[in-house]
């Protein structure tokens, strides 16, 4: 044979016995793979862990009456003003009161426009929800309705400045933007001593 046919055969030869062997390694070779996989024997296989738990319904009945004992604490109205406004004069001598709804647009606007306002004029600041019955009752009777729409208490969104003990100084009902609030909070503050 030629010298030039050997070596043609033997470079065939060697990329046949690749081709096969990288046949072997990359798509044949996953049957002898998962035959060689060895399972762990565990030390106790009877013995399983325990957790102690709580039936559910204890669990949910201690939540409960928490809760229940919280909500036992904090009435919704002290002395016919609602808590949340006697709390906050306590501490403040200004406090804007936003009246909104949870999941009203405008009233959200409002929320953080009556927070932002106050926050600026150094005052307190409460939101009552007006699906608070309670609180909303008390802050009606507290304040007092009137007939006439400018006045009306129980429109929402609404932002109520009041001054301590607890007397409404300004209410503005609709929305209102922070600097609004600012000025009727900052106008609310009593005047230093001179």
């Amino acid at each position: 044979m030629n010298s030039r046919l050997r070596v043609s055969a033997f470079v065939a030869l060697g990329v046949l016995v690749l081709g096969a062997g990288g046949f072997l390694v990359l798509g044949g070779g996953s049957a002898s793979s998962a035959a060689s996989v060895h399972q762990i024997k565990p030390l106790h296989p009877r013995a399983k862990a325990k957790v102690a738990l709580a039936p559910p319904k204890v669990a949910m009945a201690k939540e409960k009456a928490a809760a229940k004992k919280k909500a036992a604490r904090r009435p919704a109205v002290i002395a016919g003003v609602p808590t949340p406004l006697a709390d906050a004069l306590k501490r403040h001598s200004v406090v804007v009161l936003a009246l909104v709804a949870p999941k009203a647009a405008v009233d959200q606007l409002t929320l953080s426009e009556a927070k932002a306002g106050a926050a600026a004029a150094g005052a307190g600041f409460v939101a009552i929800n007006v699906a608070n019955n309670a609180q909303v009752e008390a802050l009606s009777g507290l304040v007092g309705s009137s007939s006439d729409p400018q006045n009306r208490l129980l429109d929402d969104p609404a932002v109520l400045v009041f001054q301590k003990p607890q007397a409404l100084y300004v209410r503005l009902n609709g929305y209102a933007d922070a600097n609004t609030i600012q000025q009727a909070a900052i106008n609310a503050a009593p005047l230093p001593a001179s």
